[in-house]
């Protein structure tokens, strides 16, 4: 009895060292960009006298500062329009019938490869002579991020006690003044970290991007042309860390604001 109370306990402990390896083995290549971005001769070790330089060199790129405009206007369009879609979506099928299988068909763009929906979209945009642009690509962008802001605002109702909504029909309140007043204080977080959310996938979107771009290079097909071009470069290490940094900041807020909705 004893032994297997001892076993049980160990259970959770190797979970969580298995879990830490795994986050480690993850997140360790993404880390190791960071030192080589403060390397002053640019080579692939760890810097000794880390310098700011490459950073300076990415402000001073004016192809590199146009395709980071161009990548965060795209994510603030599609995050403005994603998550009212989403939002809709999550609303319309909270008491839907047959819910699991339309929540099914919603989630569909997220297990298509990317190369194929970009592909899609591109054959469709010829087909009806649509003039690739930002419009293309938000479309794109918008099919991929939709998924992932309806899961989290799906999240953020489901979460809600309608018993408080009931209190205030109670109280006299209509359906909006109720809405507005007990439902959206509380699934506002929600429809935050979809934002947030949707302006992150569109930002470092890449497959789906590179077939339906415009002219002007998003940040991502940038960075890949340039290393297609001319290899890797000590400013690529630097663009790649600040990404890594922005998105983990951006995606840690979602997790907090998420946390707020239980």
């Amino acid at each position: 009895m004893g032994d297997a109370t001892t076993l049980r306990g160990w259970r959770p402990s190797l979970f969580g060292v298995y879990t830490a390896l795994v986050i480690v083995a993850l997140l360790l290549p993404l880390a190791y960009l960071l030192p080589l971005s403060l390397n002053p001769d640019g080579a692939p070790r760890i810097p000794l006298e880390p310098t700011l330089a490459w950073y300076e060199a990415v402000l001073s790129n004016g192809d590199l500062i146009a395709a980071l405009v161009q990548s965060a206007k795209l994510g603030a369009l599609t995050s403005i329009t994603a998550t009212p879609l989403a939002f809709l979506a999550a609303m319309g099928t909270r008491n839907v019938a047959r819910r699991s299988a339309v929540i099914g068909v919603l989630l569909l763009p997220v297990f298509m490869p990317g190369t194929s929906v970009g592909l899609g979209l591109a054959v469709y945009f010829r087909l009806f002579e649509v003039e690739l642009s930002i419009w293309t690509m938000l479309v794109a962008h918008v099919l991929w991020a939709f998924p992932f802001a309806y899961i989290i605002v799906l999240t953020s109702i489901a979460s809600f006690d309608t018993h408080l909504k009931e209190a205030a029909y109670d109280l006299g309140a209509s359906e909006v003044r109720a809405f507005i007043d007990v439902e959206l204080p509380h699934i506002q977080p929600g429809l935050l970290g979809a934002a947030i959310f949707s302006f992150t996938l569109s930002f470092n979107e890449f497959s789906r991007t590179t077939l339906v771009r415009s002219a002007t290079d998003t940040l991502p097909t940038y960075v890949w042309g340039r290393v297609q071009n001319l290899g890797l470069d000590p400013t690529i290490y630097a663009v790649s860390a600040l990404t890594i940094i922005l998105s983990a900041a951006l995606l840690a807020v979602v997790g907090i604001l998420m946390s707020h909705t239980d």
